[in-house]
């Protein structure tokens, strides 16, 4: 009764599909289980004709139990076949404009349909497949294997134009097409050979395609555009046409070939590139980690183009990173390992999968997870988990990305062009998580030009008075980052007795000087220079205090205060929120897979004993309904960011020396 049933439901959607302009082809389905998707007649002559709708009852006997719709412009039919439900979400996510059409559930994937009449061959892409001319795809209600195909979305097909086709076919291949050539992976480094790709796409899908594909692998690469033009043109114009093609002259070929090259390089869509990972969150990543990896594969992730709270698996990291010279231990680290966290907290974030809808990630089923997926991390996130501020992002290229070297000595060469900061050296190797004679490395390898600067007052009797007096226990001839100065550069320590006798001994020019943090800027290299800042009496008594006195000075005293913040936030501290029925659901997100977290639920039983349970909305309003209405707390991690915050401010009103500037490099670290 089943096989009549399945019988007459497929002779009823075949006639449907026939009337819509169809060709549709009986399928073995079930009746042959080792080719279930093999034809059951041949299909040849319906790839160019209709079938008969008398034809139907004939061709769909009791001996089939699958459908078939033969694609191309025999139909005006595309179907995009996803066998990877993660390629499947990300096509959703960025272009949603094509994603709400006729969708088909397959056992592995989706099929997507889509109404032209362009010619589009037949061909696969990382993930799936395009179904075109000289095709066929499994249709709703086939049964194949235990699996019965059925409709996922019932929309109305989007009819596609020329461009939407190219964009769609841009999409899928710049991707897959841009690092693979003739079967040989290109790796970082070497040039994209644009002819040798533009001659394997022709072959596929036609000349004008492959043309526009080859511009935006160009595009992508950062090949200069009269470069791709160069190599394109004498390329297209050599490649044979198809049989049937409209004639053209050499003149039209090659005018229609520039526009099509320079509508590759003005569409935004082709483009790869998003904007980067901000410079705070690289420099908390340099100096917490001490590692280049985590920060080079946000930043990969940036340049290949891939969106925020998209998801992916560890084996197309792997891939990406090892296109871009991040090997796969590193990658791995990153995803799973060491490099994977920040005070507890994954950067970022996992979730283990049980499967995937249309809708997304799908936890609501029971049982072992059977995926590991991954997030790409959205800038709020990172902000958030690394507990810095919004800032800007100076750009990296994919050379810059190549090797831990190279990433900070970009970082650094950006952080120099842009603020041609004064600071010290040890301030900069704490920014990149090096030492101090590495940076000097860097900065010969860059040309930095470095200038001295040093402070200077006059002394005069009214001065005098401020500079500090010898005591006991100390060093005679030293007085650390300043010193007294006569007209005929002979130098002193700048204790006050001395500078007292100078002024008795009629010395009218001398002058006290002060060793300010040094000024570095990209230029061509030179001798060292040095420049001389005029400086007051107050800026200088304000050096004095920070220099001198030891522990009880301000330097003494915020260094303190500094070792006493890092004892307290090593130790767990936890802030308690009281909740209630009306406020769980703004306290805690909707999260009902696992995934580590920075805090938890918190009440206390009949006994007084302390009862914790992860901070779950579900298990939220449970232990309200056992524990009572307000008597369960929410315990989030303290940072002490306001903490931090004052002491920055604090070394700031102190004043912007050497010693300043690495005391708050040691507050941020």
């Amino acid at each position: 009764m089943k096989a009549i049933a399945l019988q007459k439901s497929l002779i009823r959607r075949a006639k449907n599909l026939l009337r819509a302009g169809y060709s549709v082809i009986p399928v073995q389905g079930n009746n042959s289980p080792g080719e279930p998707k093999k034809p059951a007649v041949s299909w040849r002559t319906y790839q160019t004709r209709l079938p008969a709708e008398s034809e139907i009852e004939r061709l769909f006997d009791n001996k089939v139990t699958a459908l078939g719709i033969v694609c191309g412009r025999i139909s005006n039919l595309l179907v995009i076949d996803f066998d990877d439900l993660l390629r499947y979400q990300r096509f959703c996510r960025h272009l949603p404009q094509y994603s709400d059409t006729y969708t088909v559930k397959t056992k592995r994937g989706f099929h997507l349909y889509f109404r032209t009449k362009e010619r589009v061959p037949s061909h696969q892409f990382d993930g799936g497949d395009i179904k075109g001319e000289k095709s066929y795809i499994i249709a709703p209600p086939s049964q194949i294997a235990r699996f019965t195909y059925r409709c996922e979305k019932n929309r109305a097909e989007i009819a596609l134009e020329k461009h939407d086709v190219d964009r769609l076919l841009n999409y899928f291949h710049v991707d897959s097409t841009s690092h693979h050539v003739k079967g040989k992976r290109i790796k970082e480094g070497r040039e994209l050979d644009l002819r040798s790709l533009y001659e394997r796409l022709a072959s596929r899908i036609g000349r004008n395609n492959a043309l526009y594909r080859a511009a935006s692998a160009a595009r992508e690469w950062e090949i200069a555009k009269e470069q791709a033009e160069g190599e394109l043109l004498e390329a297209h114009a050599q490649a044979p046409g198809r049989p049937g093609h409209k004639h053209e002259t050499g003149r039209e070929r090659m005018e229609e070939a520039l526009r099509t090259i320079g509508s590759a390089y003005r569409n935004e869509s082709a483009s790869r590139y998003a904007s980067g990972v901000p410079n705070s969150v690289r420099e908390r990543l340099l100096s917490a980690q001490g590692s280049t990896i985590m920060a080079r594969l946000l930043d990969i992730f940036a340049l290949a183009g891939w969106q925020a709270d998209a998801y992916f698996t560890a084996k197309e990291a792997v891939r990406l990173g090892d296109r871009y010279g991040l090997n796969r231990k590193s990658v791995l680290q990153a995803l799973t390992g060491e490099r994977s966290s920040y005070d507890g907290r994954h950067i970022i974030s996992r979730r283990y999968v049980e499967y995937l809808d249309i809708e997304g990630l799908n936890s609501r089923k029971r049982g072992r997870p059977v995926e590991l997926a991954f997030r790409v991390p959205a800038m709020s996130r990172l902000l958030n988990v690394l507990n810095v501020g919004r800032s800007p992002s100076d750009p990296m290229s994919f050379e810059d990305v190549k090797s831990a070297r190279s990433y900070r000595l970009a970082v650094h060469r950006e952080y120099i062009r842009r603020l041609a900061p004064r600071s010290s050296l040890r301030t900069l190797a704490q920014r990149l998580g090096v030492h101090e004679r590495t940076i000097r490395r860097y900065n010969r390898a860059l040309n930095v030009q470095l200038a001295a600067c040093v402070g200077r007052l006059r002394l005069t009797r009214d001065v005098v008075a401020i500079l500090p007096k010898r005591g006991w226990g100390v060093q005679k001839n030293t007085t650390g980052g300043f010193w007294l100065e006569s007209a005929g550069g002979m130098r002193w320590p700048a204790w006050r007795h001395i500078g007292a006798q100078l002024l008795k001994g009629g010395e009218k020019e001398a002058h006290i000087c002060a060793r300010l943090s040094s000024l570095f800027s990209l230029g061509a290299a030179g001798k060292r220079a040095i420049q001389f800042e005029r400086m007051n009496a107050r800026q200088f008594a304000r050096l004095v205090q920070m220099r001198t006195n030891g522990a009880s000075g301000l330097i003494g005293r915020l260094g303190e205060a500094v070792e006493s913040l890092r004892r307290r936030t090593s130790a767990a501290r936890y802030e308690r929120i009281q909740l209630f029925f009306d406020n769980v659901a703004a306290r805690i997100a909707d999260d009902k897979v696992s995934e580590t977290i920075n805090g938890y639920l918190v009440a206390y039983d009949d006994s007084g004993f302390e009862v914790r349970r992860p901070a779950r909305r579900g298990i939220g309003y449970r232990m309200l309904k056992e524990y009572g209405n307000g008597n369960v707390y929410l315990a989030l991690r303290n940072t002490y960011k306001d903490v931090k915050m004052s002491l920055v401010r604090h070394a700031q009103r102190a004043g912007a020396s050497e010693q300043g500037y690495d005391l708050l490099a040691r507050l941020m670290a």
